[in-house]
């Protein structure tokens, strides 16, 4: 048996903030949200857990997903050349005492809500990387050792690059490159537990530890313990709850996204920034805190133009 956590508990505050530019004006722009904490053993929203707004400001609904992911749905009618997103939550982020039996692969047995998550994606197909996956954990004989020779091989052998890959990279084409940044790593990562019959989910959140980004990382679920945490970006099967603030799961990241949606315009749409960081010890934090965030990067931006020769 596996001890995971410590039992203990932290709150957290954090905000995200992005700014998207436009060629041209957009008459319509729809937005859908994932970025409220998600509610399970390793956190807790607090105070509404999050507090999400758009400069210019929209018609907002908010609603679980089938998952039960929290989605802020915004859609913006007034003209813009800009549009921004500022989110500020508080949760309440636990370490839990958990002791994990290792079963056997050859006794593994789930019910049918874990069919999905053995199942291809058009980013994750376990087929694609079944022979690799044979090489890499083919006589792992549990559950923990599988997770763990996969995790610690994409660890060990993927090289984090940025500008290699994009949101449509599958699993298999990260195989084949060696490269790539957190979400390719957990694409290859569940493709190869989903080859090995081991249920995978894909998770949206944030190293809390590591201002500026999302992080993404990989849930295997145990016949007994449910759903646990792995990352092959850190090398991590069995981690502290507290480094992690998870917004959303689904099959693949094309599923949960932070930010996704579409516009009506004539010309064209880019993401100009997007910043995020999480507090202990504040007492509060707001979407004006957000937007400090974006002011100081435009300040930052002024000043390094300033020193261009």
């Amino acid at each position: 048996m596996n001890a995971m956590g410590t039992g203990a508990s932290e709150p957290a505050h954090y905000v995200y903030v992005a700014r998207y530019a436009y060629s041209d004006v957009v008459v319509q722009n729809d937005n859908r949200l994932m970025l409220s904490p998600c509610a399970d053993r390793y956190q807790t929203p607090a105070n509404g857990g999050c507090e999400v707004a758009t400069i210019p400001a929209g018609q907002q609904i908010t609603y679980p997903d089938r998952l039960g992911n929290t989605v802020n749905r915004i859609r913006i009618t007034s003209p813009h050349r800009e549009l921004i997103i500022a989110a500020a939550g508080h949760v309440c982020l636990h370490d839990p005492e958990l002791t994990v039996d290792d079963p056997p692969l050859a006794a593994l047995a789930y019910g049918p809500e874990a069919k999905e998550f053995l199942s291809a994606t058009n980013l994750v197909n376990p087929d694609s990387v079944r022979d690799a996956t044979q090489t890499i954990a083919g006589d792992a004989e549990t559950l923990l050792e599988t997770v763990r020779r996969i995790t610690a091989w994409i660890y060990e052998n993927v090289r984090y690059q940025r500008g290699n890959t994009s949101v449509n990279t599958n699993a298999a084409d990260v195989l084949a490159s060696m490269t790539g940044v957190c979400q390719d790593m957990t694409h290859l990562g569940l493709a190869m537990l989903r080859a090995k019959g081991v249920p995978a989910r894909y998770v949206s959140g944030l190293l809390t530890r590591q201002p500026g980004e999302t992080h993404a990382w990989l849930e295997f679920l145990h016949p007994q313990q449910g759903w646990l945490p792995a990352d092959p970006t850190r090398g991590l099967v069995k981690h502290t709850a507290a480094d992690y603030l998870k917004f959303a799961v689904g099959r693949d990241y094309s599923h949960v996204p932070p930010v996704s949606g579409s516009f009506v315009s004539g010309g064209q749409g880019w993401l100009n920034f997007t910043t995020a960081e999480v507090y202990f010890g504040r007492e509060t934090v707001t979407v004006a805190d957000a937007l400090a965030l974006l002011e100081n990067y435009a300040r930052q931006h002024i000043a390094r133009q300033a020193r261009s020769p």
